[in-house]
């Protein structure tokens, strides 16, 4: 067989891994095998991610800071009775914006904008591995005066560690499906000329998202059930062979 007859055998083949077979003039006359390996591995999620706020208004900033304070004060004491402790939460965000306001359809000539109160926002973010307190935190955080949750995520406290994982998992798709090929196609793998690594990543389930105007209806049932779910965590590897009849 020819070396154009063998290109033309190989082409392009694809399984679990993208495989294809090219030529380099410019480098040597090596025919050469390029395999991609792909993973897509699901872990249970270990962490969880949560946001809790504090939003208030008044017609001073004084008074609408005082009134923010006094509720995260009890929201603070509520989910430590929960059972979070002083290191799995922190203030994520404190503000105080002012309020104008809002010019008429209509407005005459004398129409000036002006503040007409202020609203203060506090947030608390939390990060732990306590799972099962989800449902729990939400419900004693409204009880003791949250009025907004940002964001609840689940994901991985180490996600290197399944990320090393899923990177062998595709380089074996990869070597498989290259051993696979070559038998098919009766050539051999004379040694591999570069490995690279594509991409890594991984992905927490949908984040559940609720606000303000939401809450009371999210919490209308005592500790709402809320499931973690399952994180993926995918990675791609492309192997380069040197290949001969």
């Amino acid at each position: 067989m020819t070396r154009r007859q063998l290109l033309t055998a190989l082409g392009l083949v694809t399984l679990c891994t993208t495989v294809a077979l090219g030529f380099d003039d410019k480098a040597s006359d090596v025919a050469r095998l390029t395999v991609r390996g792909e993973a897509l591995l699901y872990k249970p999620a270990d962490q969880l991610r949560l946001r809790i706020g504090v939003v208030t208004e008044a017609a001073e900033a004084t008074a609408a800071v005082a009134q923010n304070s006094r509720r995260m004060t009890s929201v603070v004491a509520a989910i430590k009775k929960a059972g979070l402790g002083e290191r799995e939460y922190q203030t994520g965000r404190f503000s105080i914006r002012p309020k104008y306001n809002r010019r008429p359809r209509q407005a005459g000539p004398e129409w000036t904008r002006r503040i007409i109160g202020y609203e203060v926002n506090n947030t608390l973010a939390i990060r732990t591995k306590k799972l099962s307190l989800a449902g729990k935190l939400i419900e004693t955080a409204h009880a003791a005066g949250a009025n907004s949750i940002d964001a609840i995520t689940f994901d991985l406290a180490d996600p290197r560690t399944h990320r090393a994982e899923a990177i062998a998992a595709a380089a074996v798709n990869a070597r498989t499906d290259a051993g696979i090929l070559a038998r098919a196609s009766e050539v051999r793998l004379v040694r591999i000329l570069s490995i690279h690594l594509d991409q890594s990543r991984h992905r927490p389930p949908v984040t559940t998202m609720l606000r303000a105007e939401s809450m009371a209806a999210a919490v209308t049932a005592p500790a709402p059930p809320i499931q973690p779910g399952d994180v993926s965590v995918q990675a791609s590897v492309t192997i380069v062979y040197e290949i001969a009849p």
